[in-house]
């Protein structure tokens, strides 16, 4: 047989596999950008304590946090055997690359104390890093991951 003739169809099918990967290289390149636009720790550190906006639930316990752009947040921790549901509101604001959460004054654990945590924020997860707190039950539960 013809040399010629039998590395044809090697030739076809490197043309074929070096093809292939032009199109897994184009298939990368438009998923890339996709995954870019998940917030990252490093995303958080440019866009501020804003990109906390939004509503978290907490891994500990499904107590959800709904921090709102106008300063307020609400957090919302559902009744579970003997334990009732609570509904806790406050005050947030940027500190630096932390945010400050103040419970209100009708709050009834921990009125008016301030609490300062360094959110992380990685795909759909935040985690806050204990900064200073005076109220143990907030403290025990932001050192829980929340996630979207």
């Amino acid at each position: 047989m013809n040399r010629v003739a039998t590395s044809l169809p090697v030739l076809a099918a490197l043309r074929a596999a070096r093809s292939a990967c032009a199109w897994i290289l184009v298939a990368s390149a438009s998923i890339a950008p996709a995954c870019a636009s998940v917030p990252s720790a490093k995303d958080v550190a440019r866009m501020g304590v804003h990109a906390l906006v939004g509503t978290w639930t907490s891994e500990l316990d499904e107590t959800t946090l709904t921090v709102r752009k106008d300063g307020t947040f609400v957090v919302e921790r559902p009744a579970r055997g003997e334990r009732p549901a609570a509904t806790v509101s406050g005050r947030w604001h940027p500190s630096g690359d932390a945010v400050v959460l103040v419970n209100d004054a009708s709050a009834a654990a921990c009125a008016n104390v301030e609490g300062t945590y360094t959110p992380e924020i990685v795909r759909d997860t935040v985690r806050f890093t204990l900064v200073s707190d005076d109220c143990p039950p907030r403290e025990e539960h932001m050192a829980w991951p929340w996630r979207r």
